[in-house]
């Protein structure tokens, strides 16, 4: 496997906006970095809301924003100097989601659950008038 390669020991070429202002110059991976505040999780999902839809349970990148920055004409070693990852296959889980809250065992709970077993319905009408009285 080949060693991974130090970002420090990369220079950028950093192209201004406005072109007629400013030329493009080259600049040390030290010299370059971003503002605290700007990259925010709220960003984050607005980029990937305007960029990216899903197919089949897989987020995959839009056509128009493939056709804007030419993606389909670069590969993964155009971004990344170091070999693309290889990534493990996990099944996917049966359930989905966050698993269900614990209920809390209180005495309208009891209630309801021997109401839903056959044999007691007399037996849980009185006791369900009985709990109304008490909180009376």
């Amino acid at each position: 496997k080949k060693a991974i390669i130090d970002p420090f020991l990369f220079k950028y070429k950093v192209q201004p906006i406005k072109k007629e202002l400013y030329e493009a110059v080259i600049v040390k991976a030290s010299q370059l970095s971003r503002r605290k505040h700007l990259f925010s999780r709220d960003r984050l999902k607005l980029f990937l809301k305007q960029h990216c839809e899903p197919h089949d349970g897989v987020i995959k990148t839009k056509a128009t924003s493939i056709a804007k920055y030419n993606l389909a004409e670069q590969n993964f070693s155009y971004f990344f100097p170091d070999d693309p990852p290889t990534f493990i296959f996990s099944p996917a889980s049966k359930r989905r989601g966050r698993p269900p809250k614990r209920a809390s065992t209180s005495l309208e709970d009891e209630i309801t659950a021997k109401q839903n077993t056959q044999g007691n319905k007399s037996k849980v009408a009185r006791e369900k008038t009985r709990f109304q009285k008490q909180k009376e």
